[in-house]
């Protein structure tokens, strides 16, 4: 597997700060959410759910789940729209 890096690393502000602007770039919308495998959801409330995006739904016993959005979903159910999930490539 190869990995084509692209830019230039900016050395000038640190590396949380560059992530955190990449990551959450509308803190009052944003939550983060842990799975049971471990993996991070990071999740926009601010962003309009659209057919096909992966998103965290209300289900019908009331609680959270995450779901790809089908063809006519309720958008009433949408807790807030997926923008990055984070994991552990070495699995811990």
């Amino acid at each position: 597997m190869s990995v084509r890096l692209t830019g230039i690393p900016e050395k000038t502000r640190p590396l949380a700060e560059r992530l955190g602007e990449i990551l959450v770039p509308r803190p009052s919308s944003t939550f983060a959410f842990r799975l049971d495998s471990g993996s991070i959801l990071v999740v926009d409330r601010y962003l309009p759910p659209e057919e096909g995006c992966l998103a965290v739904v209300a289900t019908e016993a009331g609680n959270l789940a995450c779901r790809r959005l089908e063809r006519g979903f309720v958008p009433s159910r949408v807790w807030g729209r997926v923008t990055w999930i984070l994991k552990d490539p070495n699995g811990r």
